[in-house]
């Protein structure tokens, strides 16, 4: 608190930010858990997307908008309405691989997951497996996996991640590019003409078990109709049934992955037929981003978007007789730091030029669908957005003498938050797993492929008080016990002192953006400012 102070007292030198600053040190322990509590409580049942608790979340932080002074972002309205689509997979689908060595029924939800996000009575597809390595075709790191072949009606299989992590000329090395991302496989398939693509999972790769697959993947699946390059099949199998797969081939899957190891791979017919047939219910739903403004004092000086993620997994696979996957830190703790800085600078209009839009972000579980839908339309009455300011699973166990920056070195982000930690006596910590690719994983990335410089902000993992490593096995404890799972539920014994600490810093974060809007871009080696 005392470096804060420090800082404080200079930004007082400034005009109109110094009541920002003594506004953001006053937020309370109370405060933030209250947020966290309500919204991560039974009563609204993991707010599912398109479920009665997403749209008591959505009315919730729209209540908390009007109370702060915010104004709404769309017109007279604080929703932004999308028309999506609810898939909910056939229990009873059936996934069968045939070849020469025989056939084989893959289980699903153990052995298999898939989703079809097109409306039919009967989804059925059979076709010769068509092995892609990581499938993947960049023109910026000269990578093919297709070569010249028409993929168009085939299903096909393909790793998560990247090839050659050992090379940090390519592929950024051990961090992970959107080209790793199975968001970007799945669309990349869809542009081709592909019917479908099975991803084979394993923990390495992917960074979470097949638990986290087969809960994500095993209930509702949710689409943007309107959104291009769809794919019609999208699945995952488990490593075991990877290695059945092969041996059906009578290939060595060793062998293959060394061969889509280099850039010479060419795409390899397994000799295997899938056939794949469900019978899936549809829906209509209809949810919200929410979003109001701060008015800036300046004309014309443009927007900066502060963000989180309102929904959560709903209701799915029961652990232990529970079934709600309550998202206390995942995203609860975050979207109480945005309603937290919307009080803040709700009390304070005018105090920045920009003005400050806090968007609480519809459907991110399904493949940042909200924020990609808002990047594309913000009909901000403002202006350009300069920037925008993510959160995502604060860090809820104590302060911290690091900062983590998630994507911030792709823009001048990156420089304002190594002065904003210096000021502090911080450090700006690395990634700690560039290859899990947070980056692409969360709605900052929608605006960065919008062009607009993006971060994911957080406090780091070295807590103050505490020895060496404890932060960092506290997230990996979280990760391993809670992350998508039931289990992720408010804790009264929080001291929530990380996530407090992040509201005062993203406070002073926001006052340099806005004091740097006209200058604020992309580094000359970012891919996004391309």
């Amino acid at each position: 608190m005392l470096a804060f102070a420090v800082a404080a007292a200079l930004f007082s030198l400034l005009p109109r930010t110094d009541d920002l600053l003594g506004t953001a040190a006053g937020v309370t322990r109370e405060e933030v858990a209250a947020h966290i509590r309500f919204l991560s409580d039974d009563l609204l049942e993991g707010r599912g997307i398109g479920a009665r608790g997403g749209a008591l979340a959505e009315r919730y932080v729209e209540a908390m908008f009007r109370i702060f002074g915010l104004e709404p972002a769309f017109g007279d309205s604080y929703l932004q309405p999308l028309a999506l689509r609810g898939v909910d997979p056939d229990d009873g689908m059936t996934l069968e691989l045939s070849g020469a060595g025989g056939t084989v029924a893959l289980e699903y939800g153990e052995d298999f997951v898939a989703v079809c996000p097109f409306p039919a009575e009967e989804h059925r597809f059979e076709s010769e497996l068509l092995y892609l390595g990581y499938g993947i075709a960049s023109e910026r790191w000269g990578w093919d996996d297709y070569k010249d072949v028409d993929v168009r009606g085939r299903v096909l299989v393909m790793h998560v991640n990247e090839p050659r992590p050992d090379l940090p000329e390519l592929f950024e090395g051990r961090a992970l590019t959107y080209f790793g991302r199975w968001t970007y496989k799945f669309r990349e398939a869809a542009r081709r003409g592909a019917a479908g693509v099975l991803l084979i999972h394993s923990t390495a790769d992917a960074g979470y078990d097949w638990t986290v697959v087969r809960n994500s993947w095993g209930g509702e699946a949710i689409f943007d109709p309107d959104a291009p390059d769809v794919l019609p099949l999208q699945g995952w199998i488990g490593g075991g049934a990877a290695e059945r797969l092969f041996g059906l081939a009578g290939l060595d899957p060793e062998g293959l992955r060394a061969a889509a190891q280099e850039r010479s791979f060419r795409p390899v017919p397994l000799g295997v037929v899938v056939r794949f047939a469900a019978r899936n219910s549809y829906r209509d739903v209809s949810v919200n981003n929410v979003a109001g403004v701060v008015r800036g004092g300046g004309t014309g000086a443009g927007a900066i978007v502060v963000s989180a993620h309102l929904d959560h997994l709903g209701r799915g696979n029961a652990v232990d007789g529970d079934d709600i996957y309550n998202g206390a830190i995942d995203n609860g703790s975050a979207v109480a730091t945005l309603l937290a800085l919307a009080r803040v600078f709700g009390a304070h209009p005018g105090a920045l030029d920009c003005d400050v839009v806090f968007l609480a972000c519809a459907a991110e579980e399904e493949g940042l669908i909200g924020s990609s839908y808002f990047a594309r339309h913000p009909h901000l009455p403002g202006g350009r957005i300069v920037a925008n300011v993510n959160f995502e699973m604060t860090n809820v166990w104590g302060e911290t003498s690091d900062l983590l920056a998630i994507g911030a070195r792709h823009s001048d982000l990156g420089d304002l938050i190594a002065g904003l930690a210096e000021r502090h006596g911080m450090t700006v910590s690395p990634d700690q797993a560039p290859e899990q690719g947070y980056f692409y994983r969360s709605d900052q990335f929608s605006f960065a492929r919008a062009g607009i410089p993006a971060v994911w902000f957080d406090c780091g993992e070295t807590v103050v008080g505490r020895p060496p490593g404890w932060g960092s096995e506290r997230r990996r404890q979280y990760r391993a016990r809670s992350y998508h799972r039931p289990s992720d539920h408010f804790d009264p014994e929080w001291e929530l002192a990380g996530t407090r600490q992040l509201i005062r810093l993203a406070t002073e974060l926001l006052i340099e953006i806005d004091r740097s809007a006209e200058s604020l871009g992309w580094k000359p080696d970012s891919p996004f400012g391309r």
